[in-house]
């Protein structure tokens, strides 16, 4: 199995990096980690896995910068690369924190695919239903399915489809009416891309339980996605909520120790000492190294 992620070469892209590498070690996965870096000038440096550069593809969509084009860019690019054609990847963001190692499935058959499912993509959704109409090609609306990152997938089923991936994302993030729909204005536009990639490359995903977020109070996946910022009470992040944060990746500052002793969740924990651990290995490298 290869475990791949994409980021860009930035002091906030390279300490969740530094993170991911740590967690990665420390739960024993048996994987190559590799980090597919999108260009942004200057060398690459900091990463502690192996690292491949890769273009920077944020600025696909005419007059704006969208960040999530990187991952399918990048995938892109790196798949069509070569390698092992029946090589599982597993597909993760930057902001994973392993628990436990991810369960091999074995030789994976051509079309047959292993993703976590995400509710907010339902087809049956108000805001789905349009990009589908307009996106998806009708003989295939059928085979949609509400998947996406994390995804365990063959390496050559990934280079077929990553091209229609990125073309989809442009095309729905570019379309005005899409993005009147979507929520959060279009931000998922890449994640409904891939799941109608998939659909249209023939790909069909057996349902997995890969990763949990922060705010659910659970350990039962082996990956945390701390995609959100913990609640000082717990719960589910939202935008519009009040309640008070206690920790967010947005505002951390590498490598403060984080407020452990007040996580008030199972997962924010686990991931909160994790962080403990690497910062205070990084301070005393700083302090021996005299910088």
């Amino acid at each position: 199995m290869r475990v791949i992620f994409s980021c860009e070469n930035t002091a906030y892209m390279r300490w969740q990096a530094d993170l991911l590498h740590h967690s990665f070690r420390r739960s024993g996965m048996r994987a190559e980690l590799t980090a597919l870096v999108s260009e942004t000038g200057g060398l690459i440096d900091g990463f502690p896995c192996e690292t491949v550069r890769v273009s920077n593809y944020k600025t696909c969509v005419p007059n704006e910068i969208y960040e999530p084009l990187n991952k399918p860019g990048a995938i892109c690019e790196w798949a069509s690369r070569g390698g092992s054609p029946g090589e599982t990847v597993l597909i993760v963001d930057t902001d994973s924190f392993f628990l436990r190692p991810v369960p091999d499935p074995g030789s994976l058959r051509r079309g047959e695919a292993c993703a976590d499912a995400h509710d907010y993509m339902r087809p049956e959704l108000d805001y789905v239903r349009p990009v589908l109409d307009r996106h998806c090609a009708p003989q295939c609306r059928s085979l949609f399915q509400p998947v996406g990152i994390y995804i365990l997938i063959r390496r050559d089923d990934l280079a077929a489809l990553a091209p229609r991936w990125l073309e989809k994302a442009v095309s729905i993030r570019s379309d005005k009416v899409c993005r009147a729909q979507l929520p959060h204005n279009g931000w998922i536009s890449e994640m409904v891309a891939y799941a109608i990639a998939a659909a249209e490359c023939g790909v069909r995903h057996r349902i997995s339980g890969i990763a949990q977020s922060t705010g659910t109070g659970s350990l039962k996946c082996p990956i945390i996605h701390y995609c959100f910022p913990v609640n000082l009470r717990g719960g589910e992040w939202s935008p519009e909520q009040k309640e008070p944060v206690l920790w967010s990746k947005w505002d951390y500052e590498p490598w403060e120790h984080p407020p452990v002793e007040q996580a008030p969740t199972p997962e924010s924990r686990e991931l909160l000492q994790g962080l403990a651990e690497l910062a205070a290995k990084k301070r005393a490298a700083a302090t021996q190294n005299g910088s």
